[in-house]
């Protein structure tokens, strides 16, 4: 049912605009620049990437179920809105299936693997030893992680003992500030001594919840442990060492987009990086869009005149679309594709909160 809710979200939130398959691609976390620019666009970007393991085919029957359910309707090949019915089913949905307030998978998705990663692998070892226990298997296989806890554990200038007990501190402290049920989902997910945490399968049901809601939840709650914690740095010292991620910024961008920014920087034109990198400049044009998307600091105006940009941003409001084809259609053979994504990716679309 969570999954349901999220997809009647995603296409209220859509009105018409983009094709389910937008959906399944935020979702899934595809880092292309339209899929970054509708998240934007559409005040989705809070859901980026949080069912990464989503199959098509799985997300294509909860769409066959909410048709045959005439909770929505189809106005154009694979483009959906809500009916009546589903107006009214949303709403009552969202008592139960709220989303978490600080869940943002944008802006945390991967620092917040990262952060969860180390931080039960932390927990799991310092358990272990603290029992005299030194032969166990790590719950986490990620290499880069396990050298990292190491490192954090040997380098620890405290014994284990009070190390323990600070970060029970620190944790305990802050899963004050969540409800109940995230603050148990988060303490049943860690492993320790002679204790293997709990999947979201098993959680939901012992909790008698949805799968999907634990999942939500439970990264909702890493998310807001990562933002209290960066806003009260000096009362978490230990959770701070764990947050801190050496490429946050640079993960804000796909890895090809970080090639093509590199090179902007340099003075090089979009051509002359088109050329160099063997891509389209259209691909090039993609890059920008996304450095433009995730970068408030970039200057669009050198790529299209404010006259300009303020001319295609009255055309979005008069029209109220953010339609590409219908945008262009109105606007004209003197303004390009391009510039309207530009324009776009700068207001964050129609309705900016």
């Amino acid at each position: 049912m969570q999954l349901q809710y999220t997809v009647l979200y995603c296409l209220k939130q859509l009105e018409g605009e983009r094709t389910v398959s937008s959906i399944y691609y935020l979702l899934k976390g595809k880092r292309s620049s339209q899929t970054l620019q509708d998240g934007n666009m559409f005040h989705l970007s809070f859901l980026f990437g949080v069912y990464k393991s989503l199959r098509r085919h799985n997300y294509d029957k909860q769409i066959e179920t909410l048709l045959n359910a005439q909770l929505i309707t189809c106005v154009h090949e694979n483009t959906y809105i809500l009916t009546e019915a589903g107006e009214k089913q949303i709403n009552e949905w969202e008592k139960i299936f709220y989303f978490p307030k600080h869940l943002h998978g944008l802006q945390y998705g991967e620092l917040g693997e990262s952060f969860w990663k180390r931080l039960s692998l932390i927990i799991q070892t310092v358990s272990n030893l603290q029992q005299q226990c030194v032969k166990f298997l790590p719950i986490q296989q990620d290499t880069e992680i396990t050298i990292w806890v190491k490192r954090f554990i040997m380098s620890s200038s405290v014994s284990r003992g009070h190390l323990a007990k600070q970060l029970y501190k620190e944790i305990n402290f802050i899963l004050m500030n969540v409800t109940s049920i995230e603050a148990t989902i988060f303490v049943y997910r860690l492993t320790g001594y002679h204790r293997i945490g709990y999947t979201t399968d098993q959680l939901g049901d012992m909790m008698k919840q949805d799968a999907f809601r634990v999942y939500l939840l439970f990264w909702g709650t890493i998310h807001f442990i990562i933002q209290h914690v960066q806003h009260h740095k000096q009362q978490f010292p230990l959770l701070t060492q764990i947050i801190a991620y050496p490429n946050e910024k640079a993960d804000l961008f796909s890895i090809s987009t970080q090639k093509t920014y590199q090179l902007w920087k340099q003075g090089r034109t979009m051509e002359e990086i088109a050329r160099i990198r063997k891509l389209k400049v259209a691909t090039i044009e993609d890059h920008i869009v996304e450095i433009a998307l995730r970068e408030k600091e970039f200057e669009v105006e050198q790529f299209i005149e404010k006259e300009k940009m303020k001319q295609i941003q009255n055309m979005i409001e008069k029209l109220q679309t953010r339609k590409l084809r219908i945008l262009k259609q109105a606007a004209g053979e003197h303004v390009s594709y391009f510039e309207i994504r530009l324009v776009l990716a700068r207001v964050g679309g129609l309705h900016e909160a």
